[in-house]
């Protein structure tokens, strides 16, 4: 909140009229809310204008906000923009709920101005405005439930009220349906700020707050999906996982099932539908979505003009999607089936029968064979599904889309039909069943069971298709030859053939990323991108972004990857917000570029929360790699070295769980750096031992240049920690040799990191000096601290070391102010010694960056032309301790005179204010 809004203490008494009665002062709350200051905010700059309505369904916090607003004015530490402080003489509330008549809503609105005494007259709404024209100061007035207000009359009032206000009154309203006030003749005027749902719902930084603590952390993604931002419901769902619940309570809350979720939606919504709105959305509450033009085909068109304006407002409670789309909330939609009015379950398959025709002929066809499902007709879905071109269904409409088909379909009847198991073994695979996934398919292959003219209705292509794809989940054959045979493949086709090119490249990019050449699996991604866009596959796209955004990573490029992963997030949230797996593996993209970055907390805290979904849903070894060895590091500074073993343990089941031998292997090799950096050296040398035996029994196909990479960085780490520095140096440049030719730049710049210090120890100076310089200039242009940051102590004495040796002056001012972070932010960075001969009331402080703090105190003096004696002076030091700081200063920026020091520090903005 800005400082101007909220004050801390009252600047003058402001006088209110809670004493005439409970309708005149803002109800009891006793929930555990949070803090929303850009809402309070946004109140306040409404008032200032002058009219503010804030207009959303039941439970979104419209009293609580007007409450908070009329206690801060009243309290004094809420002003408004614009206004001198002193501005609010008056602050009044009334709850306008059940007023019947015109006089009695005078009589109230008088009364709550503290100006009872003009009720009766003739013209006692304008006498009152003229009377408070007069006050000194500004008057604000809280009108909350203005629906309550019945008959024409009073709205006209109320009409009258709002458009003759005097300058120096401010009106706030609250309505939980279209307030019949003249809003289009206030913004023509300028006077008024409106708060919609929009404004007011819950996001999920807000939600987390609310379930704060780690236990529920998990829920956030799971409680979202169901309270969808109503913040009411949300209030309800934190108490009830606070509350200790039975496992039979947290699958209903879950499930948006729980009684104290549903009694809410129901006696905040349904019982204040019309009969004709509540009877249409409880015959159309089994539809995910639906069409006020499609309830009208399927007799429900008796809605008034009012009723229709009803639906308008309802967001979220009745979500509006593009193109006339309508879903319901997933709590209404529960308490809606409840009362459906079916007679039978016949009955409600012939709507859905009835649904499927009419989304067929519209070219729909994924909610026609959904519906088609539900009515039991699986003849008409399967030559549904058939028709959307099979598989392709989950690439075009989202995997949900397929997996929500299939589930409606029973076994025996997905068994029936090579189009449909082609299709369950899709399902199969990305819920991270790749082996069912792929026993389904071979069985396909080979013929099984169906006749001739059934597997003819099977594309090949789509079987090759779906074949490479679980070839990925199960991370084989994605050699060099298995990518020349998908590019000759790709050359083979014109370039209208769009879905089957992009498919292509697609998988290129994966074979590509797998073997390292990064070059081409970015030109393969961004050409699989291009053929998504033209398809407008806002799925498919998704997941080329995240791609792009891996191999920016792996090439260094964090910028440009952070720009593609959040790309795809923001498309996720908007098309695919529901999908938790396909939010887990973009915020598993994000989390690898954010560490880079220094974010560690947060990077800790997201893949905890999304371990499970990729767990559980679809992901491949090379994500698998990112999440726990990110998990591992995070989890290492944040909560220590068990909660980091705990997350390559897991890593080992998933690798079981799956069979995926690659995973069990670079497991193996983050276990030896997680023990070196522990100080676990015995146990690393161990870990050695296995990963190396790995290596030998798994297979060539399961060491690629990921696993060399990692395993030479790793065993160069536990060489240095055997005070063996030539040995590591000598697997540093021969790794740095390599990534520099082929383009990965994140493992040059992690491998030249700790060839600074390998280079220093073996006694080259001068070659450490170059790898320092080198790191950096990889690094800093994306803000890449960790890396650095992650070696600690020994980095940053072998900085500081290097710095005394060559001086300041021999790197750019960013790079001094870059290295000046890395070494004030090192991890467990112990504190510099003091040094020796001088007195303890002498010492300098230990240093947070390359030069302490004393010395950059000394040397701003020095830069003043200030002298040796007058310098001790300012500091209070004797002039040998100024002498020892300026000795110390010189050997840092590599000069011998005092001039060359005051022009260094110049040059490399040494003293400037931070």
């Amino acid at each position: 909140m800005p400082s101007r809004l909220l004050r801390e203490k009252p600047l003058r008494t402001v006088r209110t009229f809670a004493a005439a009665g409970l309708r005149f002062s803002p109800p009891r709350m006793l929930f555990s809310g949070i803090e929303r200051p850009y809402l309070l905010s946004k109140l306040a700059a409404g008032l200032a204008r002058q009219i503010v309505v804030l207009r959303a369904p039941p439970g979104f916090g419209k009293t609580a906000l007007m409450k908070a607003a009329y206690e801060r004015l009243v309290d004094g530490s809420l002003a408004l923009p614009g206004l001198h402080e002193t501005a609010i003489s008056h602050c009044s509330w009334l709850n306008a709920s059940g007023i019947l008549s015109p006089e009695r809503f005078v009589s109230e609105l008088l009364q709550s101005l503290g100006l009872a005494a003009l009720a009766g007259k003739q013209e006692a709404l304008t006498d009152a405005m003229e009377s408070i024209a007069r006050r000194e100061g500004e008057t604000v007035v809280f009108i909350d439930n203005i629906d309550g207000i019945e008959g024409a009359d009073s709205h006209r009032l109320l009409e009258r009220l709002i458009l003759s206000a005097p300058d120096n009154l401010r009106i706030a309203l609250s309505s939980c349906s279209p307030a019949q006030l003249p809003l289009a003749r206030l913004k023509a005027r300028g006077v008024l700020a409106e708060l919609t749902a929009r404004d007011m719902e819950f996001g999920r930084s807000e939600l987390r707050r609310l379930l704060s603590g780690s236990a529920m952390t998990a829920l956030v993604d799971p409680i979202m999906e169901i309270t969808r931002g109503w913040p009411a419901l949300a209030q309800l769902a934190a108490g009830i996982v606070a509350g200790d619940p039975t496992e039979e309570e947290r699958r209903l809350l879950l499930a948006g099932a729980h009684p104290d979720l549903t009694d809410y939606a129901r006696e905040t919504v349904v019982n204040r539908l019309s009969s004709a709105v509540l009877s249409m959305l409880r015959s159309l509450s089994p539809f995910q979505e639906f069409r006020l033009d499609l309830a009208s085909d399927l007799g429900f068109s008796d809605l008034s003009e009012e009723d229709l304006a009803t639906i308008e407002t309802m967001h979220p409670v009745i979500e509006h999607g593009q193109n006339g789309w309508l879903s319901l909330h997933p709590v209404l939609r529960i308490c809606l089936e409840r009362d459906a009015a079916f007679v039978s379950d016949a009955d409600k398959k012939a709507l859905h029968r009835q649904a499927a025709l009419w989304f067929a002929t519209r070219t729909h066809l994924e909610r026609a064979v959904s519906h088609a499902a539900q009515s039991g007709d699986f003849h008409m879905a399967e030559e549904i599904i058939g028709k959307a071109g099979g598989v392709d269904i989950f690439l075009r409409a989202g995997h949900q889309v397929l997996e929500h088909l299939i589930d409606n379909f029973p076994p025996d009847v997905l068994h029936a039909s090579p189009g449909l198991m082609v299709s369950y073994a899709v399902v199969l695979s990305k819920r991270g069943n790749a082996t069912a996934g792929r026993e389904r398919l071979d069985s396909l292959k080979e013929n099984g069971e169906w006749s001739a003219a059934a597997l003819a209705a099977v594309d090949r292509s789509v079987l090759d298709h779906i074949d490479s794809l679980i070839d990925v989940y199960e991370d084989r054959r994605m050699t060099i030859d298995q990518a020349g045979r998908l590019e000759r493949a790709a050359a083979a086709l014109p370039p209208h053939a769009t879905w089957e090119l992009a498919w292509l490249f697609n998988h290129l990019c994966i074979i590509y990323t797998r073997t390292g050449d990064l070059e081409e699996a970015r030109r393969a991604a961004l050409k699989a991108f291009g053929y998504y866009r033209e398809e407008k596959t806002a799925y498919a796209q998704v997941f080329m972004l995240i791609h792009l955004g891996l191999v920016s990573t792996l090439k260094g490029e964090f910028s440009a990857a952070l720009q593609f992963c959040r790309e795809a997030e923001e498309l996720v949230e908007r098309v695919h917000w529901t999908d938790r797996n396909l939010l887990a593996i973009v915020r598993l993209a994000i989390a690898d570029v954010l560490y880079q970055q220094g974010d560690v907390l947060q990077v800790e805290q997201s893949l905890t929360e999304c371990m499970e979904s990729l767990i559980r849903g679809e992901s491949w070894v090379d994500l698998f790699t990112r999440l726990f060895w990110l998990l591992a590091r995070s989890r290492l500074q944040v909560s220590g070295f068990d909660a980091a073993a705990a997350a390559l343990d897991k890593a080992e089941e998933v690798a079981v769980e799956r069979n995926l031998p690659r995973l069990k292997t670079a497991v193996a090799i983050m276990r030896i750096d997680l023990l070196v950096r522990a100080g676990m050296i015995e146990s690393a040398s161990q870990a050695v031992e296995r990963a190396t035996s790995l290596k030998e029994t798994s297979g060539a196909d399961n060491w690629t240049w990921r696993e060399a990479y990692d395993f030479d960085i790793a065993t160069a780490r536990l060489a240095l920690a055997h005070g063996q520095a030539l040995q590591a140096l000598e697997l540093l440049e021969a790794l740095i040799i390599s990534a520099r030719t082929s383009g990965r730049a994140y493992h040059r710049m992690l491998a030249e990191i700790m060839a600074v210090q390998a280079s220093w120890k073996a006694g080259r100076q001068q070659q450490a000096f170059a790898y320092l310089q080198s790191a950096i200039a990889l690094a800093r242009t994306h803000e890449a601290t960790q890396l650095f940051t992650d070696e600690g102590h020994d980095l940053a004495t072998t900085m500081r070391a290097i710095v005394r040796r060559f001086g300041l002056k021999v790197f750019s001012p960013n790079a001094v102010e870059f290295m000046s972070r890395i070494v004030g932010h090192g991890l467990d960075r112990k504190p510099r010694r003091v040094a020796p001969n001088l007195p303890e009331e002498e010492a300098a402080p230990a240093a947070p960056g390359l030069l302490s703090a004393r010395e950059i105190t000394v040397l701003r003096l020095l830069s003043e032309g200030r002298s040796n004696k007058e310098i001790a002076r300012e500091l209070g030091l004797s002039e040998a301790t100024v002498k020892f700081h300026l000795k110390n200063i010189f050997a840092k920026l590599g000069v011998s005179r005092r001039g060359m020091a005051v022009s260094v520090s110049k040059h490399l903005k040494l003293t400037e204010p931070k």
